[in-house]
């Protein structure tokens, strides 16, 4: 379903049962699980290819993974709540207020980039050592990441725009740019990262630059082509309009709103991370920063995204739900969503009990890295079922208007990590295992502030006092 005909759709429901609700969440689910895996695609690319260029390029992504998902926290904050603000007003028949966020959040979104890819750019060094790496992994990392701040507009760009296409409805057309953004990537990763001879013409062999190189370019090509079909799609002059992507307090407050809460609790995430691979590099040495690489970015992710999948999904129902005033859809698509979600996170969780090291050797030959990988992955079965409570139940509420009483149960619940795991790993002595330990603990602390939010319905006064952005047009 495109554009503004998916408001209709919500706007006037034929069936509220749980059977329709949950019909159309899994509409909704199917195309952003698979655009999201394609997403994942590039994690897969840096960590098959980067294992290729050897251990300390490998040790390297899990230093430079955390500075990208730290960015994230920044761009969510904009994506997210433009998200959230465009769904409402599809939900409330206003194609032309709903084109104006987009415009909104495209325009913060560059007013924030290039500061924050020149102090980045400034300081990296400094984190990377700061966060456990040594000489070689430091210098690669920086490497890497020096090269993706060149691209940062477009990083930006890219999750607002597909973003946007879920809030109109449209969960068909982020999976195609994604298909399209992924083959770049591989092919471009295989050109320019491994070293190669072709009837006596030399060519790649860039490492981790080649790396940043595919990423940031795919990226690039992604969010270019995003973008020209939004414009052509719409039905008003406001995409076309450099007016449209100047401030606007009404719409920026409204975005911000939503997204700081969501973003600051992925940025704070992403910063409980730097200390654990501190504590990581202390009590297993640098291969435990590569294991955590393959474990998190490569693996887990991959049950991430599908968990994601379905939040977004119950996320869009629940945004149009609630621009057109229809609350009790709004608590339904939640239950729904998480019974949903929980399903999909038991096949991931049977996975990782059973084949821990054998996902982990997919990624790499050493027997080191992949010992502490598998350990990683074999823990995080544990938390399969809480991460898809915690992600449903949060995205239902931030679709609806609703994010800073979560995101004060989920930060709390990240940094509980820190304490948790320096007990753990080094005051216990369960060594590596301890993190992990850690980790599954602030995840089940998460799941369970989450629901009883939910299930309160305190969150629902948020959605009421913002209803006033959903109807002011632009």
């Amino acid at each position: 379903m495109n554009g503004p005909s998916a408001s209709r759709t919500e706007r006037v429901p034929v069936d509220h049962s749980n059977a329709a609700i949950a019909r159309r969440i899994a509409a909704l689910s199917v195309p952003v699980c698979l655009s999201f895996l394609l997403q994942n695609a590039y994690h897969i690319n840096d960590a098959w290819f980067l294992g290729k260029v050897g251990p300390a390029a490998t040790n390297a992504m899990g230093l430079f993974m955390m500075v990208m998902i730290a960015n994230f926290g920044f761009i969510f904050m904009i994506a997210r709540g433009t998200q959230s603000l465009i769904a409402r007003r599809v939900g409330a028949q206003r194609e032309r207020g709903a084109n104006a966020a987009l415009a909104q959040g495209l325009g913060l979104g560059m007013l924030w980039a290039v500061p924050l890819a020149l102090v980045q750019a400034w300081s990296i060094e400094t984190v990377l050592t700061w966060m456990g790496g040594d000489a070689e992994t430091v210098r690669l990392g920086a490497e890497y990441l020096r090269v993706m701040f060149l691209f940062i507009p477009f990083l930006f760009a890219a999750p607002i725009l597909e973003f946007a296409f879920q809030a109109f409805g449209d969960m068909k057309t982020p999976f195609r740019l994604q298909l399209l953004a992924v083959i770049v990537n591989t092919v471009l990763n295989w050109l320019l990262v491994l070293p190669h001879d072709f009837n006596g013409l030399s060519f790649g062999g860039h490492g981790v630059t080649g790396a940043a190189i595919a990423t940031g370019t795919s990226r690039a090509v992604s969010s270019l082509l995003a973008f020209s079909i939004l414009r052509r799609r719409s039905h008003t002059d406001v995409l076309a309009r450099v007016a449209s992507y100047r401030v606007d307090k009404t719409m920026s407050r409204e975005i911000l709103r939503i997204g700081i809460p969501s973003g600051s609790s992925t940025l704070l995430y992403a910063g409980v991370s730097f200390v654990l691979l501190r504590i990581l590099a202390e009590v297993a040495g640098q291969e435990a920063l590569g294991a955590y690489a393959i474990g998190f970015r490569s693996i887990e992710s991959l049950s991430f995204m599908l968990i994601l999948g379905f939040g977004v999904g119950t996320g869009t129902v629940a945004g149009h739900a609630a621009g057109a005033g229809l609350m009790e859809r709004v608590r339904r698509a939640g239950h729904v969503g998480v019974g949903l979600g929980c399903a999909a996170m038991a096949v991931t969780t049977l996975l990782f009990a059973t084949i821990p090291e054998q996902l982990a050797s997919i990624y790499t030959d050493d027997a080191t890295i992949i010992r502490l990988a598998g350990s990683y992955v074999a823990w995080m079965a544990f938390c399969q079922i809480p991460h898809a409570i915690e992600m449903v139940y949060q995205e239902a509420m931030a679709g609806a208007g609703s994010s800073l009483r979560t995101a004060v149960i989920t930060i709390p619940g990240n940094v509980l990590r820190i304490p948790l795991a320096w007990w753990f790993a080094v005051e216990l002595d369960w060594g590596i295992e301890g993190v992990w330990a850690a980790i599954v603990a602030s995840a089940l602390f998460k799941s369970v502030g989450v629901s009883w939010l939910f299930l309160s319905r305190r969150w629902e006064a948020a959605v009421a006092a913002g209803r006033y952005a959903v109807e002011a047009d632009a």
